[in-house]
């Protein structure tokens, strides 16, 4: 049985141990043991000792022809130079391939694969070890020489270590891209605006700008129209808002105007608008009048929040409308309107309310007389003299000038002179003539 032939690359060039079976681990694959580094040269086959353990196993490609053998790979060499000169250092962090110029590998001209054709020149200044080395036929000795320059360092100096940090602040970053920059515009912009001369220019292109804005035809008011309840009202608006036109809009201050407007005692409260077409339009609200407040020889129409209305020439001329007098009479207005309300079926023969002392108030009737109201209960005291002068006592119906209500629970009546003439007469005939 011929002997067993693998296709595997790793094995193909190899031949097989006694009677065909396989070694593990294969002794050509064993890892050589560790040599004391130093620099790589090329050279021919290396003894075991001098392998480096990261070089791969022989070339397996092609294949050898069968019964034939390989020629052995040429492996490479360490120089190995003096012990005092060495460093010490494993074997195993040496690069796969030897990097040109930095182990000080020499390119040997005469290298072939086969050992003993490769031509060894010594060189000059080569150490012993070197030279015995390139005699045995498997180094290429390297000269002595200085060692090589230190390599470039990328590392940052101190000084731009520290601005790298600085920079990667954020309030120093932010400080010297957006502070920085505006730090200098204002003070380019104050020096600049530092000269009297520079703030007029800027001052008078302002000024011009704007007049010319604000002259412009769609700015401009022709008019004013004022919408009140009564004519005089309205005219006395305009009047007082005293407007001169044409004019622009920005010129208006409508909150002015609307609290000139409602400042008239007629005006409870107003609206200004400036509409298309250039024209003012002012609506008014009107207070109406409630009562009429006789304030020594004046009238005054007050409306039923006690305030002004307007002046009353006559009282004839609003006829229609209670009538008040009296110091703090129109401050009281609505227990006023309370007590005219409670009097409705005795309206006819009322003249008027009259506020005594700014705390109680008198009803002023016809024929002289009057009923004096308590300074709290008024009302309830004036629908019992209202009742009494309904029902069958007719009281206002009688000879009384005076019903004193100030104390409810003794009510008191004042007769006319001529009422107490014939009660006086009534009492002595009833009583007889008086005794000497």
């Amino acid at each position: 049985m011929s002997a067993l032939k693998s296709r595997d690359p790793m094995n193909s060039a190899r031949t097989q141990p006694n009677g065909g079976a396989w070694l593990w681990p294969d002794p050509q694959e064993v890892t050589a043991p560790a040599v004391r580094a130093g620099r790589p040269v090329r050279s021919g086959a290396l003894p075991a000792s001098g392998q480096w353990p990261s070089d791969p196993p022989a070339p397996f490609w092609p294949p050898a022809p069968e019964g034939g053998e390989r020629a052995p790979r040429a492996l490479r060499a360490v120089e190995t130079p003096e012990p005092a000169a060495l460093e010490e250092y494993d074997a195993l962090s040496l690069p796969e391939e030897p990097i040109r110029g930095t182990f000080g590998f020499q390119a040997n001209p005469g290298y072939s694969a086969a050992p003993a054709q490769a031509l060894h020149a010594p060189m000059p200044g080569a150490t012993a070890a070197a030279l015995g080395a390139a005699q045995a036929g498997w180094a290429d000795p390297v000269p002595a020489g200085p060692a090589p320059s230190p390599a470039f360092d990328p590392s940052p100096s101190r000084l731009a270590y520290r601005l790298n940090r600085l920079w990667l602040t954020p309030l120093v970053r932010n400080f010297l891209r957006l502070g920085l920059p505006l730090l200098v515009v204002a003070a380019f912009a104050g020096a600049w605006a530092s000269k009297p001369e520079n703030r007029e220019m800027v001052t008078g292109q302002i000024a011009q700008t704007v007049e010319w804005v604000q002259n412009q035809p769609m700015f401009r008011v022709t008019g004013i129209e004022v919408e009140a309840r009564s004519p005089e009202v309205a005219q006395g608006v305009e009047q007082l808002l005293g407007l001169s036109f044409p004019l622009s809009s920005w010129d208006l201050d409508l909150t002015e105007l609307r609290a000139r407007a409602e400042s008239l005692d007629a005006v409870e409260r107003a609206w200004l608008q400036i509409r298309s077409g250039g024209v003012l339009e002012v609506r008014i609200a009107e207070r109406v009048p409630a009562m009429i407040w006789r304030n020594g020889e004046v009238l005054d129409l007050v409306d039923d929040e006690g305030h002004r209305v307007a002046r009353l020439a006559t009282r004839a001329a609003r006829a229609d409308l209670p009538l008040i007098a009296g110091a703090g009479a129109p401050e009281a207005i609505s227990e006023a309107q309370a007590l005219w309300t409670a009097a409705a079926p005795i309206q006819g023969r009322i003249r008027g309310l009259v506020r005594v002392g700014e705390r109680r108030w008198d009803v002023v009737l016809d024929r002289n007389q009057r009923i004096l109201l308590p300074e709290t209960g008024a009302l309830e005291a004036l629908e019992r003299v209202v009742a009494m002068s309904e029902g069958a006592q007719q009281l206002l119906s009688r000879d009384v000038t005076i019903v004193d209500m100030r104390q409810p629970v003794r009510p008191t009546l004042r007769l006319t002179a001529e009422a107490m003439t014939e009660l006086t007469r009534n009492r002595t005939e009833t009583r007889g003539a008086p005794r000497r």
